[in-house]
């Protein structure tokens, strides 16, 4: 019995730990998301950070890492449209972060 409790306590232990971090990075995502929509610039393909892309709607950093190896592999974007190369961005995105996004 007091094995099953002290496995009980450790199991209840890490999901509280495991759902005080996803809230931690909801937050997170939310932040910076929100800075962005409040922001009017732009974000500039060829030069923006994981930071910066991250800030558009539907981009983690998966996502950002993608861009920026692309931008890396091919070379600068020369139009905004160019970006559904990138793997895991289609057209859907581009209608989602058109509006935020440019190419310099």
């Amino acid at each position: 019995m007091k094995k099953r409790l002290t496995g009980l306590a450790l199991f209840l232990a890490i999901a509280a730990q495991s759902t005080a971090i996803a809230f931690e990075e909801l937050e997170e995502n939310q932040n910076a998301s929100s800075y962005h929509e409040m922001s009017m610039e732009k974000i500039d393909l060829n030069s923006a950070s994981i930071a910066q892309l991250t800030t558009l709607p539907g981009v983690g950093s998966a996502k950002a890492k993608a861009i920026i190896r692309y931008r890396e592999e091919v070379g600068p974007f020369l139009e905004i449209e160019q970006i559904t190369q990138v793997k895991g961005i289609g057209e859907k995105m581009l209608a989602k972060i058109q509006q935020h996004i440019e190419v310099k």
